[in-house]
C-alpha cells in the first residue's frame, strides 16, 4: 500500500511538472506573440510617421514652387508691361515730334529688343512654369559643354560668313550693285549703342526667336519672322532678309538638336561684330 502511494505521488508530481512545462511554453508563446504585435505596431507607426514626413516635405516643396512661380509671374508681367508702355510712349513721342529721329531709332530699337524676351518670359510664367523651368525651356540652363558650344557657334558663323563672301563674289562677277544698308543702323550712333547691337541685341533675339519660338511654331516660321525683323534695311534683292532667313533656319535646327541658346548666340554676336566692323 505504501509502495502504491509512493508511485502515485511520483506520477502526480511528474504530471504537475509536465503541466507547468506546458504552461511555461504557452506563456512564452503568448509573450512572444505580444512582442511581435508590439514590434509590428512600432514598425507600422514608424512607416506611417515616415510617410507623413514625406508628405509634409512634398507639401512644403509644392508651396515653395507655387510661391516661386507667383513671384516669377509678377516680375515677368511687370517687366513686360513696363517695356510695352515704354515702347508705346516712345512711338507717341516720335509721332508728335517730341524726340529726334536718331533718338527715336535708338530708344525704340533698345525697347523693342528687350520687349521680345520679356514677352517670352511672361508667356512662360502665364503657363505656370517656374523661373528655372523657364530658363531650361529657353535653353539658358543646359548641359552642353563649353568647347562644343564654341565649336558649333564658330562653325555656324563661318557658314554665314562664307555665304556672304559668295554673294559678294557673285555681285562682283556679274557686276551687280548689291547694297545691304545695314550700316545705316550704326553709322553716327554712340558707342554704347554699337556695343548693344553686338552684345545685347543677339541675346534678346536668340532668346525669343530660337529659345521661345522654335519649340512653339517650328524652325521655318521662326526663321521667317526673324527675317521679317531685318526687312527694314531696304537691301538690294532683299539680301539681308534672305541671309537672316538662312541664318534662322540653321540656328533653329541647331537649337532644336542641342536645346542650348549659346552656340547660336555666339554665332549671332560674331555676325553682328563683323557687320559693324565693316561699317567703320
Amino acid at each position: 500500500m505504501i509502495i502504491w502511494l509512493k508511485k502515485k505521488r511520483r506520477k502526480s508530481s511528474s504530471l504537475t511538472s509536465r503541466l507547468s512545462f506546458v504552461q511555461s511554453v504557452v506563456q512564452g508563446w503568448q509573450s512572444m506573440k505580444i512582442d511581435t504585435h508590439v514590434a509590428s505596431a512600432v514598425i507600422r507607426s514608424g512607416k506611417e510617421q515616415k510617410k507623413r514626413l514625406i508628405l509634409l516635405e512634398r507639401m512644403k516643396k509644392n508651396r515653395k514652387i507655387k510661391s516661386d512661380s507667383s513671384k516669377f509671374k509678377a516680375i515677368s508681367y511687370s517687366l513686360f508691361y513696363i517695356l510695352l508702355f515704354s515702347f508705346t510712349l516712345l512711338l507717341i513721342l516720335y509721332f508728335y515730334s517730341y524726340i529726334t529721329v536718331t533718338a527715336a531709332n535708338i530708344s525704340t530699337t533698345v525697347a523693342f529688343s528687350f520687349l521680345l524676351p520679356a514677352l517670352a518670359f511672361a508667356y512662360l510664367a502665364h503657363s505656370g512654369k517656374s523661373a528655372r523651368e523657364a530658363l531650361v525651356d529657353l535653353g539658358i540652363v543646359q548641359r552642353l559643354k563649353a568647347m562644343r558650344i564654341l565649336g558649333i557657334g564658330i562653325l555656324l558663323f563661318l557658314t554665314i560668313f562664307v555665304m556672304e563672301l559668295i554673294i559678294t563674289l557673285m555681285s562682283v562677277s556679274f557686276k551687280l550693285n548689291i547694297e545691304t544698308n545695314a550700316c545705316d543702323v550704326v553709322t553716327g550712333m554712340p558707342l554704347w549703342f554699337i556695343l548693344f547691337v553686338v552684345l545685347i541685341g543677339p541675346i534678346n533675339e536668340e532668346l525669343f526667336f530660337r529659345g521661345f519660338l522654335v519649340k512653339r511654331i517650328g524652325i521655318i516660321l521662326s526663321a521667317l519672322l526673324f527675317a521679317i525683323l531685318h526687312a527694314g534695311y531696304g537691301s538690294t534683292f532683299g539680301i539681308d532678309i534672305i541671309a537672316a532667313f538662312i541664318f534662322g533656319l540653321i540656328a533653329g535646327y541647331i537649337f532644336k538638336k542641342t536645346n542650348s541658346i549659346y552656340p547660336t548666340l555666339l554665332a549671332h554676336a560674331l555676325v553682328n561684330l563683323i557687320a559693324v566692323l565693316g561699317c567703320i
